[in-house]
């Protein structure tokens, strides 16, 4: 487990005390958004204390993190086809797809909050962006394996790459994005990646 973040017990009770108020924030988050999501309102909805609360995560900030980033990974949708480029690029406007809509959007009140507040930082690190770069890693692996981007590419840089200008384009775009506005938008970011630009 990274630094900052709280130990769970694995007793069964514990577990089962942190899965409910992990879907206790989902719930809320779908019906209030971010904005709606308190300790308190936590608390009655989950039938957990706010002191037991606070025994499981640091801020609201670091339970929403987790919350988001399990949900968000689990809607991500990995290809597995013959064309490592059409799959990476597949999987890029599959997530960010999820982002431009409905509880995705949460994600950039999510950034925010967290980029000003350290404990929340180390959750979105642990449960959304670590797993996404965990799963992004063998597609961009295949594409430079079948040739089609650089062997010397640097990997984390590329997804920043890949990620950044999409998300950017999200965040300054209040209305939903359409699918095909994000694969473009990808599309040109990978671009600069390829060997045969």
């Amino acid at each position: 487990m990274s630094e900052g973040i709280w130990h769970v017990s694995t007793r069964p009770r514990s577990q089962k005390t942190h899965q409910l108020v992990l879907d206790a924030t989902n719930e809320l988050l779908r019906e209030a958004g971010f904005a709606g999501v308190t300790i308190e309102r936590l608390a009655n909805r989950s039938g957990v204390s706010t002191a037991t609360i606070y025994k499981h995560w640091p801020s609201k900030n670091a339970i929403v993190a987790e919350a988001f980033g399990r949900t968000a990974t689990e809607a991500l949708q990995i290809p597995d086809g013959s064309d490592p480029l059409e799959d990476l690029v597949d999987c890029a406007v599959s997530s960010l797809t999820f982002h431009s809509t409905g509880g995705g959007r949460v994600f950039f009140q999510l950034l925010a909050a967290c980029s000003m507040e350290p404990s929340g930082a180390a959750y979105f690190q642990e449960y959304y962006l670590g797993p996404r770069r965990e799963t992004m890693l063998p597609l961009f692996t295949r594409a430079i394996e079948a040739g089609v981007i650089a062997e010397d590419l640097d990997i984390n840089v590329a997804m920043d790459v890949v990620f950044g200008a999409a998300v950017f384009r999200l965040m300054r775009d209040s209305s939903a994005l359409d699918e095909a506005t994000i694969r473009k938008t990808i599309e040109l970011s990978i671009s600069g990646l390829l060997t045969n630009k």
